[in-house]
């Protein structure tokens, strides 16, 4: 998913958000044009009913496979028991891509395991091919092979698992998955050289080329004030299509600078997840998230936040917002944000 138009702002102090997602190494997201597979369900009929399961037509959701809840009680000091702990495979969407690999956007599975002395990551796409695998020492501490498992206090608790390993090219390879103690697998991601390949998650509540129908009910404008008083008086309208696209009026609260912005669903990037605690989120409901790749958490769960989210009570036929919020750029600008605002 990419923005299709963005105005810059001047750069300010910097500004630290969350979008509910968490990297300590991560780079953009390349941009790219969706792709089908080739079995596309033949013209006339519903692909939904032909084939439910195929890529780029179907609403996808992943939920939470397995809890994470005895991770607090684990010694992280011991790497084996850490490992064995999280071992097993787990559902994932795939929901970014490199460019030109489109068609694995879908259901996939990460697989963690660990034998004797190797530990291994593998990402697998919804046709079982592997997309990335490192196996690593699980004594390994340093250098260009090797992995961590972290313990992350805070909300949510978490525990960062990587690994870095030498691929065929010998380009050091990256594999990174934040579990939530309840289970939830949330900013995973492969990497090369610090280029973003893969990224993938689960309880996820739909995902794909399809935007979620929630855009026909919201079309329409919505106003309401900015949420924070720093640019006071800064009035916010959120213009969104059925086909996907919201558009963004208003100040970055940072350096109340005009941010005006569209963005648009197209699939990269994009997914809902069950509304959550974070960015004082209270109420239940869907995130809808566009453009969702520029958004970066740090090992404290300090954020950068980045694109677009769109925080709805229900996701099918919602008939109000929960939030509206545009994350500037440059991200350290502020964010535009209106809570609650009201259809024009």
């Amino acid at each position: 998913m990419k923005n299709v138009t963005n105005q810059p702002t001047a750069q300010t102090s910097r500004f630290v958000r969350g979008f509910g997602l968490s990297t300590v190494l991560i780079a953009s997201i390349v941009s790219f044009i969706s792709c089908s597979k080739d079995d596309t369900p033949p013209v006339n009929k519903d692909p939904k009913e032909e084939n439910p399961d195929s890529i780029g037509t179907s609403e996808f959701s992943v939920g939470i496979a397995k809890s994470f809840s005895g991770a607090a009680s684990l010694d992280f000091n011991n790497s084996n028991a850490v490992a064995d702990f999280y071992a097993g495979e787990h559902p994932v969407a795939i929901y970014a891509t490199p460019a030109g690999k489109g068609s694995d956007i879908g259901k996939g599975k990460l697989v963690l395991s660990r034998n004797g002395t190797t530990f291994t990551m593998k990402l697998l796409n919804a046709s079982g091919s592997v997309l990335a695998e490192n196996n690593v020492d699980i004594n390994a501490n340093g250098g260009s092979n090797y992995k961590q498992f972290i313990r992350v206090s805070g909300s949510p608790s978490n525990t960062t698992i990587t690994t870095w390993a030498n691929n065929q090219d010998s380009k050091r390879q990256q594999i990174l998955i934040y579990a939530d103690d309840s289970g939830e697998l949330y900013d995973g991601y492969t990497s090369i050289e610090f280029s973003n390949q893969y990224r993938f998650r689960n309880n996820v509540e739909h995902f794909g080329t399809t935007p979620p129908a929630a855009f026909a009910s919201l079309k329409g404008t919505w106003e309401g004030p900015h949420l924070q008083p720093l640019c006071s008086p800064n009035p916010v309208t959120v213009t969104i299509a059925a086909d996907g696209s919201v558009t963004f009026k208003g100040k970055a609260s940072m350096n109340c600078e005009v941010q005006d912005v569209t963005v648009k669903w197209d699939g990269q990037d994009d997914f809902v997840r069950p509304n959550t605690r974070e960015f004082n989120q209270v109420e239940t409901g869907s995130q809808i998230a566009i453009d969702y790749g520029r958004t970066i958490r740090d090992s404290q769960n300090n954020n950068n936040r980045g694109g677009a989210l769109i925080v709805v009570p229900k996701l099918k036929d919602p008939a109000s917002l929960i939030d509206a919020q545009y994350y500037a750029t440059p991200a350290h600008a502020g964010m535009v944000i209106v809570r609650k605002p009201t259809k024009q």
